[in-house]
């Protein structure tokens, strides 16, 4: 009662990751936003909602993570259960000039506080390069909204998809596909890797090492030789589909994982599977990623986040990973720097009958792209140029 309450409430709140609040003030955040502790913005945008009137608005500037990631989920759905989107300004990078705006990629949200049945207006504005191009489009788009970058959506559809991601510019048809699919992550299981705590001591490139202490054969943990300490690594790479970004080696002999058991960063996860056959990919990437076939023999680490579709549906899942009908789902999914194995596994995956033409097909894709990396002096399977 003796709180203030307003019809609209309107901030700019700072950002700042809850591992950076400090002790007292990340408790704090966490017992009275549980939804919304894990950045500071976000806690403003749940706190806009206890400040502002029943109908009220509340309008922040804030970072656009909380639409996609899977930290936000819990943020996302009280939004959706209990409030509404008013409207959005989608701007993405480069929004606010010299201040800051050039890396951070922002959203502007009027969000009513109530429950809604009126579609949300969303303007997608994040392939503008500039603020001064932003603003002349906001400006398009409110005279006229069949410019190409307005929306309409009714935020509860967003609920279609798994975490519900705030994707206002999907088809319904691309939001249906989720209901009638199996998931990536039910038919390939992907996961991230091992931690070595120490990179530069554990991880090396391959030619860095006596070839003769690295093992290529090796299919199993539990069979690892003794007298070879170095092991080929996936850590993913640069864009490369189908095959490649085959550079680097772990020490993961005896000595060396105990070694890094004493490290605090050490973390070693799946530890069965690896050295299996799988797709790997990288987590970060600044545009479409890429997907490649890592036959037995790999470690893959934390970064070179890898797959394992049984043997009759490699093919097909790696062929699908690398169509552009894959990439605008996972547009829709996460649409940030990271391509990471939880939203990888919330893919819809949709069996075709022509899967022998397919196999043919990626076979032949793999063939190729493994002649032209093993080309090259990168390759451990170098032998001679081909212009010899």
């Amino acid at each position: 009662p003796l709180s203030r309450r307003y019809d609209v409430v309107v901030a700019n709140p700072p950002y700042m990751g809850s591992s950076s609040l400090g002790k007292w003030m990340g408790a704090w955040v966490k017992k009275h936003h549980p939804e919304a502790y894990r950045d500071l913005c976000t806690s403003f945008i749940d706190r806009g909602f206890g400040m502002s009137s029943d109908n009220g608005y509340s309008a922040m500037v804030t970072m656009q993570s909380w639409m996609f990631l899977g930290s936000f989920e819990k943020l996302r759905g009280k939004i959706l259960r209990n409030h509404s989107i008013s409207s959005m300004a989608h701007l993405g990078t480069r929004a606010f000039g010299a201040i800051g705006g050039e890396v951070v990629p922002t959203t502007a949200t009027v969000f009513a506080n109530a429950k809604s049945e009126v579609k949300g207006a969303y303007f997608r504005l994040v392939d503008m390069g500039s603020e001064e191009e932003k603003q002349a489009g906001l400006l398009e788009a409110l005279a006229n909204p069949e410019c190409g970058w307005f929306y309409r959506a009714d935020a509860s559809s967003f609920e279609a998809i798994p975490g519900s991601p705030i994707a206002y510019w999907a088809s319904n048809a691309a939001m249906g596909i989720f209901s009638s699919a199996v998931s990536f992550g039910e038919l390939a299981n992907p996961s991230a890797g091992i931690t070595t705590g120490d990179n530069a001591s554990y991880i090396h490139y391959w030619w860095e090492e006596e070839t003769s202490n690295i093992s290529f054969t090796t299919n199993d943990f539990s069979s690892r030789p003794t007298d070879q300490k170095w092991f080929p690594c996936n850590k993913g790479g640069a864009f490369r589909k189908w095959y490649g970004n085959r550079e680097n080696v772990m020490a993961f002999d005896d000595s060396a994982i105990n070694a890094m058991r004493k490290l605090p960063g050490y973390r070693p996860v799946n530890i069965e599977k690896q050295f299996k056959a799988s797709i790997s990919w990288s987590d970060i990437t600044s545009g479409r990623n890429s997907f490649r076939a890592n036959g037995s023999g790999n470690l893959y680490d934390h970064v070179g986040i890898s797959a394992f579709p049984d043997e009759e549906s490699f093919n097909y899942l790696l062929a699908f990973l690398n169509t552009s009908v894959a990439s605008t789902f996972m547009i829709l999914l996460a649409p940030t720097l990271h391509c990471n194995a939880g939203d990888l596994a919330k893919l819809p995956i949709v069996e075709i009958k022509e899967k022998n033409s397919v196999n043919e097909i990626v076979n032949d894709c793999i063939k190729l792209c493994r002649r032209d990396w093993d080309a090259f002096e990168l390759s451990w399977a170098f032998r001679y140029h081909p212009m010899i």
